[in-house]
């Protein structure tokens, strides 16, 4: 089973726009690992809790973890499909994402 955990502030594009990411990371990994089950966990985290160069922060943390060995390719490629949906989806900037993959092997 793959597991996307995302860590997110209460208020934010992610928070309100969770049913769509979901949906899309989802359907990403679908298209990466046919078949695969999928789990989709959400980390909201109050506003004011976050900060980022001592200001308050605007960045989402999703991480993966994937039940498989995997390729450098493979994680280039499916990070930044990830970091692509997410900031179609909620407007933000590449460096308001942070994206892991841990292989559990």
């Amino acid at each position: 089973m793959v597991a996307f955990s995302c860590v997110i502030q209460e208020g934010s594009a992610a928070h309100q726009r969770g049913e769509e990411l979901e949906r899309r990371l989802r359907a990403h990994h679908d298209r990466h690992v046919p078949g695969d089950p999928v789990t989709v966990s959400w980390v909201p985290i109050r506003a004011t809790y976050m900060f980022t160069e001592g200001r308050q922060s605007t960045s989402s943390v999703v991480s993966c973890a994937i039940p498989k060995a995997t390729t450098l390719e493979f994680r280039e490629a499916y990070m930044r499909g990830v970091c692509d949906i997410w900031t179609e989806v909620t407007d933000c900037t590449d460096h308001e994402v942070v994206v892991s993959i841990s292989e559990t092997v």
